[in-house]
This record gives C-alpha cells, structure tokens and sequence, in this order.
C-alpha cells in the first residue's frame, strides 16, 4: 500500500493481531476498518474511545484542502472531523469504509484529549508504535527539522 500523503510504500506493523500501514518518511498512520477499535482493545482504553470510528462526522467537501487517495481502493477519500485536545482534528475516512489515515501527530491529539499523558492504554499504543508517534509528532510538518 502507498501512503496517501506522499505516495511511498508503507510499512506494516503487527502487535497482538493488531496490523497498521506507516509511511516510512514519517507522514502517518493508516488504520484499516476497525484496526483503531482493536488497537483500543488491545491497549485497554477506556470505553468511550472504543466508538470513536463511529463517531467521527463529515465535514464538508473543498473545505479542508484536497481529498486524498485510499491506500486500499484508491478512491478519494472524505475529511472527517475527530475530537482532539486543541480542537477538531481533521482526518481523511475512505468513503467505502475501508479505513482511516491519521497525519503524523493526529493520532496523539485525539488521544491526549482523553487520556493523561502517564496512562498505561496511551504508553501502550506508544510502545507498540515504536516511539513512531512521538517521532512523526517532532518532525511533523511545521517542525523545526523541517525548516
């Protein structure tokens, strides 16, 4: 599969069943059909994230900037709206459901809205990502390794 951001071969990663696409140069994660709900499980988040796929809301098209490819149908996908800690964060949701793309960082926003930053369900997710989230997060766009 190809990361919808920039188009490079991803890379898979597996833990307890749970099976994630990354962009090798650190643009983001790729969830296929209810991967987050699992990754969820697997960590022990609380119940209320469980649904969070679920309850993500479109937003209206044009407005968010261009709509990308899924990795998987290679159809447009939607922007979607995720509560975060700052405010909404915006995440593009194939339209055929075959899964969700979380720009680097996006995924430790909507998380650190619910989650203390000592939770045991967020070290987890961060431990099966290999430190990958905080890494993309710190060279994210609008870093300073960037400039």
């Amino acid at each position: 599969m190809q990361c919808p951001a920039c188009h490079q071969d991803q890379v898979i990663v597996e833990y307890e069943g749970v099976e994630l696409d990354l962009c090798i140069d650190g643009h983001g994660i790729w969830f296929d059909k209810d991967e987050l709900r699992q990754l969820f499980d697997v960590a022990g988040f609380p119940e209320l994230l469980h649904d969070l796929e679920e309850r993500l809301t479109f937003l209206p098209r044009g407005k968010h900037g261009p709509e990308r490819r899924c990795p998987r149908c290679r159809g447009k996908m939607r922007h979607v709206a995720a509560p975060g800690h700052s405010g909404d964060v915006i995440l593009d949701r194939c339209r055929r459901g075959h899964g969700l793309w979380f720009d680097n960082g996006e995924l430790e926003e909507v998380l650190s809205l619910e989650l203390d930053e000592g939770d045991m369900a967020l070290a987890k997710v961060r431990q099966f990502l290999g430190g990958y989230t905080a890494r993309a997060t710190a060279s994210g766009p609008g870093s300073e390794e960037e400039d």
